[in-house]
């Protein structure tokens, strides 16, 4: 079985070298590298001493621009180790983060971490034509910039390393691997077509199973409408993904913290914490689809359920456990059910949420969201229409526990018996 999966792969690096600051890419690299980076200008700054602000203005210092979104937990938590770089090399580097998600959300964010004691040290510019050069599809994605204003390496999160920045700063001879350029993929074909258009020789099992695809971006999706709705795809995923969506149901995946892997290969189910991802992928991530006709719609979460265990043999099912979970309590002194009659209205990013006229379980949905290693139990009772107003950081627990407060509710740890999503090995 491990052998029909094995693919052979070429990592395309970019070799940034010191004393000349030359850049040496195979064919497949990005064309901007190398290219003198346009004279972009900003005048929507946060957290930068003047109101404007000209690329060729930093000119003789080193740049990365971190193209980053506020609904994006894993740019925030790179936050801290980019700030010690910049306080680090001071003039040398600058650090200029490029929101892609617009000036209110940004703003807030902002304004949130600082009255959460967490300020920003880091500046952040708004500019769409920079987003649209860089065909940023995907955040965060990091651009870098050498002091004479040349575009040097386009990567993601990955290649940040203490070694990569200090050699980059100082023209040592570095080497960073490329960011996987995205492609448009019309994901309505079905996936023998997108496969096929791709790379012709990557199907490995029938007309529903091929090996990761380059460049295609990983996706889950239960169709339940038009010519294609009674199908289930999968991009791209993991086996833990896969088995997730298949042990689901129409409305979404089984979520991610209320699975469990207890197999002895569990490097084969899901990626190890200390592996580099985007090497782990290309070997263990797969593209899968199944299709059914209307009188077995109601079993193609079966059917995917057997299909998963002949390709990959591991078993799994849903058993109740022991867990420690977020219940959401509501005191008597709730009192904010919404105005029917004002038009419904929702703001949401990881700065805070705003829900106007909205049912309550799209609090109880946004909250889970943003604390998705935690399982959150509702036991509030309430679902009628409310509206409120959080300004907190959506993933700590504490500052959304004291937003929570001025409206009657809480979220306090305790022990439930929760069903959880066992993968194991075949016993």
């Amino acid at each position: 079985m491990k052998s029909c999966f094995a693919v052979l792969f070429v990592l395309s690096f970019i070799y940034i070298t010191g004393r000349a600051q030359t850049v040496n890419i195979n064919t497949t690299g990005d064309p901007l590298i190398n290219q003198l980076c346009p004279a972009f200008s900003f005048d929507t700054l946060f957290n930068y001493p003047k109101d404007k602000l000209s690329l060729p203005e930093l000119k003789g210092k080193f740049v990365i621009i971190d193209f980053w979104g506020t609904f994006c937990l894993p740019c925030i938590k790179a936050f801290p180790k980019l700030e010690n770089w910049q306080k680090r090399y001071g003039d040398n580097l600058q650090i200029l983060l490029v929101a892609t998600d617009g000036y209110p959300k940004t703003k807030q964010f902002y304004e949130i971490r600082k009255k959460g004691n967490k300020p920003m040290s880091l500046p952040c510019a708004i500019n769409k034509s920079m987003v649209k050069y860089f065909q940023v599809k995907d955040v965060s994605t990091y651009v870098w910039i050498d002091d004479k204003g040349y575009i040097r390496a386009i990567t993601d999160g990955s290649q940040l390393t203490d070694e990569n920045i200090a050699g980059f700063v100082n023209r040592k001879e570095i080497m960073v691997r490329e960011k996987e350029k995205k492609i448009s993929v019309d994901y309505k074909k079905p996936l023998l077509e997108i496969a096929k258009e791709i790379d012709s020789n990557s199907v490995v099992f029938g007309s529903v199973l091929t090996r990761h695809l380059k460049g295609v971006r990983s996706s889950m999706n239960v169709s339940r409408k038009g010519v294609y709705r009674n199908r289930i795809a999968a991009h791209n995923m993991a086996v833990r993904n896969l088995y997730q969506l298949a042990y689901g149901d129409s409305t979404g995946p089984v979520p991610f913290n209320r699975t469990i892997v207890e197999s002895s290969s569990s490097e084969k189910i899901e990626c190890p914490p200390n592996e580099d991802y985007e090497k782990w992928k290309y070997d263990n991530t797969f593209c899968y689809e199944i299709t059914v006709p209307e009188a077995k719609r109601d079993s193609i979460w079966s059917l995917m359920r057997d299909d998963l265990r002949q390709l990959f043999g591991y078993s799994a099912c849903q058993e109740y456990r022991k867990q420690k979970c977020l219940i959401l309590k509501a005191d008597k002194n709730f009192r904010h059910l919404a105005d029917t009659s004002v038009k419904p209205s929702a703001s949401i990013s990881v700065g805070g949420i705003t829900l106007v006229n909205q049912p309550f379980p799209r609090l109880v949905d946004n909250i889970s969201h943003f604390l998705s290693d935690k399982i959150l139990l509702d036991e509030t009772g309430l679902s009628g229409r409310i509206t409120v107003v959080l300004k907190a950081q959506m993933n700590d627990v504490d500052a959304v526990n004291g937003e929570l407060k001025k409206y009657g509710l809480s979220l306090q740890y305790e022990d439930r018996q929760a069903q959880m999503l066992v993968i194991r090995d075949p016993r």
